[in-house]
């Protein structure tokens, strides 16, 4: 028996004291988003009969208690936590179904704190302009010391936290997916797209945050140590952090999650545009056309002419389509139950199954990724529809989101959806919903108390 795999619990041990300290907002600020994205979701313990948690999960639970007992009476049950209801009961029924009660526990777990959980921290912890601010904040410094991991992992093909805990779990590995000769940065998030899809998810707030004048404000902590480092370079402090975040998302090679990304600037542009609901109209217009172009345009890539062959990018392609009809059978076998999150049966040579929709439906039936399908869709147009109603000089949040969701719906056609990617998106979901049901005029109070307290914002600690 592995005793150093229950170092994982250090992380519950340390959101418990900075509950005590200074609260459940800190705790998630400076304990949980910092375990949730150095620490990879490999990382984990088995304890017999029990669920088995990773350093997130174990952060998680005493922040989910004190929320659940100081907010239950506030929280509200609409459409999106009705999709979401569907969603569970769909994917741990037919694991049930698919894998027995031991295996469907497990999962029902994973999907209660890492999804449901992130879910309801979103809606309920991020409750204003000023979390709203310092959650994006946090998220970025994150991404800004990830940088250096990135850097050190480029050069010698493995992530520095994988050769320090590594040992302590002797069940997790850390591989590298190598393109045009060089290794495609993965960090803690077990592959380069999914590591891509967080890197773009975390850019686009970077640039909310810019469009507030978050980062010409003096800051505190590290970002203080940072903002004062930028100035021996000649670019402002805000462009320099556009400049990392994106070599990051290049060091990846992952095209999926770059298109997803042009596709959702253009749409968070629309939010910026003078006519907003003109341009809408006419970017929809585009994606249709664009869409149907693209697939075009990919079915001839990837169809050799005759003596032709296909380059490498062209082969990675292909083997999408290729995998999906080969996996047709399966999934027509089960094609309402499904074969259970980890019993779906494998075809030599294609054992990666790059689509997480399709996937979903080989584990779990049809209903479960139609209603994923739903989610996202609704998540969309909800926030288009909000932030169309913002004021013409404020660059609006709502179309921040949408763009967060539209990259993830694009990017999880090549790519399972593993690791932080799903916690992040359900974290997302429900600090999308937040924001669309505050009380008229909340948002301008507490933005009006963040400017005036921001250079005295609590960065002085993470992972305290």
């Amino acid at each position: 028996m592995n005793l150093t795999r229950y170092v994982v619990f250090v992380a519950m041990l340390m959101a418990m004291r900075m509950i005590a300290r200074r609260g459940v907002e800190a705790a998630f600020l400076k304990v949980w988003i910092p375990f949730f994205l150095l620490m990879p979701f490999m990382f984990w313990v088995n304890i017999p009969g029990l669920p088995d948690p990773n350093f997130m999960q174990a952060a998680i639970l005493p922040i989910l208690f004190v929320l659940l007992r100081d907010k239950l009476s506030q929280m509200q049950f609409g459409r999106m936590e009705f999709l979401l209801l569907v969603y569970v009961v769909v994917r741990v029924v037919a694991d049930y179904l698919g894998r027995g009660y031991s295996d469907a526990q497990n999962y029902a777990f994973y999907l209660l704190s890492s999804l449901i959980g992130c879910y309801l921290m979103g809606r309920y912890l991020i409750d204003s302009r000023r979390m709203d601010i310092e959650t994006a904040r946090t998220f970025v410094l994150m991404f800004l010391i990830l940088f250096p991991i990135f850097l050190y992992e480029a050069k010698f093909w493995v992530s520095p936290i994988y050769k320090i805990f590594g040992p302590l779990f002797p069940n997790s590995f850390s591989s590298v997916s190598i393109r045009w000769g060089i290794a495609r940065t993965a960090g803690t998030f077990e592959h380069p797209i999914l590591a891509c899809i967080m890197i773009i998810a975390v850019y686009r707030m970077h640039r909310w945050l810019s469009w507030q004048g978050v980062w010409e404000q003096t800051q505190t902590g590290w970002l203080g140590f940072l903002q004062k480092q930028s100035r021996r370079f000649p670019l402002a402090f805000k462009y320099q952090i556009s400049a990392v975040l994106i070599l990051m998302a290049l060091m990846t090679i992952s095209r999926g999650p770059w298109i997803g990304g042009f596709a959702g600037a253009i749409l968070v542009a629309v939010g910026n545009a003078k006519n907003r609901k003109q341009w809408l109209i006419i970017v929809v217009v585009i994606f249709l056309v664009g869409g149907l172009a693209g697939q075009a345009a990919l079915d001839a890539y990837i169809t050799p002419k005759e003596g032709e062959v296909l380059s490498g990018e062209a082969q990675t392609m292909l083997y999408r389509k290729v995998m999906i009809d080969q996996y047709k059978g399966f999934l027509m076998e089960k094609l309402w139950t499904g074969w259970g999150l980890t019993t779906v049966p494998t075809i030599r040579g294609m054992e990666s199954i790059d689509n997480a929709f399709f996937l979903m439906a080989l584990q779990h039936g049809i209903f479960a990724p139609a209603v994923f399908v739903i989610i996202f869709l609704y998540a969309i147009i909800s926030q288009v529809k909000f932030g169309l109603k913002a004021k013409a000089s404020e660059p609006p949040i709502g179309f921040t989101f949408s763009g967060i969701y539209l990259m993830c719906f694009i990017a999880f056609s090549s790519v399972y959806m593993g690791a932080q990617t799903e916690p992040m998106l359900f974290l997302l979901l429900g600090w999308g919903e937040s924001i669309k049901n505050r009380k008229p005029g909340a948002d301008l109070l507490a933005g009006e108390a963040a400017a005036a307290t921001l250079a005295a914002a609590p960065f002085r600690r993470v992972l305290y």
